[in-house]
């Protein structure tokens, strides 16, 4: 294929296994994460000049970027209410400014044909119960992912969200977990973190979702790509159910309870 592909959070998950599939196939990947290994750039998305400085040595080396693969996140949990607001902040950071600057700065290494693919997540579509923020972080990758649809079809660079359900990564791991007991709440957010760890094994294959996104990366037209049937199927009845039933019915799933 020999296309120049930036991918970010490329050291693992998603990103990783992404790199390896396009790579295999010969296409030139640079991957930016904050611990780079071999073919990455050390960037952290929340440093706007690193970014700046990244995608300036990508466009000087190469003098073009085909492909822009926005895998770069971190979620959160806990209470909304009694999470600390400077890590609510840093997961905006890292999930939406972050996302949103590397769109900016690969955009003037983008022509014609060109593509942005945001990985955001099922989480985007619902609301889930003390994970609220990472929803919210979510939704707004989204709504940058339509609109940046809308506003570079003219100029022939086609930009698709992809909104994965679980996946089984160290994302889970890696997520920022405030669990407070309290009064209002009780032990509601522990049981949650609990029950989120609990389903690791009954995530979805990375190397499959993977394989997924890079058939985005080639050929998806759709403005935004579900993975996973569950998440499908919830998608289509919210939109044909009270959103009350909904509520009920994802609150239950979470397993929110007391």
């Amino acid at each position: 294929m020999n296309k120049i592909v930036v991918v970010t959070g490329s050291s693992s998950g998603i990103g990783r296994a992404l790199c390896g599939l396009l790579r295999s196939r010969g296409d030139t990947v640079i991957g930016l994460c904050r611990r780079p290994g071999e073919n990455d750039l050390a960037c952290d998305v929340t440093d706007e000049t690193q970014v700046a400085a990244a995608f300036a040595e990508i466009g000087a080396r190469y003098g073009k970027i085909d492909l822009l693969v926005n895998n770069a996140g971190l979620g959160i949990s806990g209470a909304t209410e009694l999470l600390d607001p400077q890590k609510a902040r840093y997961v905006f950071e890292v999930d939406y400014f972050g996302l949103y600057a590397c769109c900016r700065h690969a955009l003037q290494w983008m022509g014609r044909g060109g593509r942005i693919v945001n990985i955001s997540s099922a989480c985007a579509l619902f609301a889930l119960p003390y994970r609220t923020i990472y929803c919210a972080a979510k939704a707004a990758v989204n709504m940058l992912g339509l609109g940046l649809n809308m506003e570079l079809k003219r100029a022939g660079i086609r930009v698709v969200t992809v909104c994965p359900g679980d996946v089984k990564t160290e994302f889970t791991e890696n997520r920022i977990k405030q669990v407070t007991v309290s009064e209002r709440y009780g032990q509601a957010s522990e049981r949650s973190a609990a029950h989120i760890d609990s389903r690791q094994n009954k995530r979805m294959n990375v190397d499959k979702v993977a394989r997924k996104i890079l058939r985005v990366c080639d050929k998806g037209k759709k403005p935004m790509v579900i993975i996973g049937a569950k998440y499908k199927a919830l998608y289509i009845a919210q939109k044909l159910l009270p959103q009350r039933w909904i509520l009920a019915a994802t609150n239950k799933m979470f397993n929110a309870k007391g």
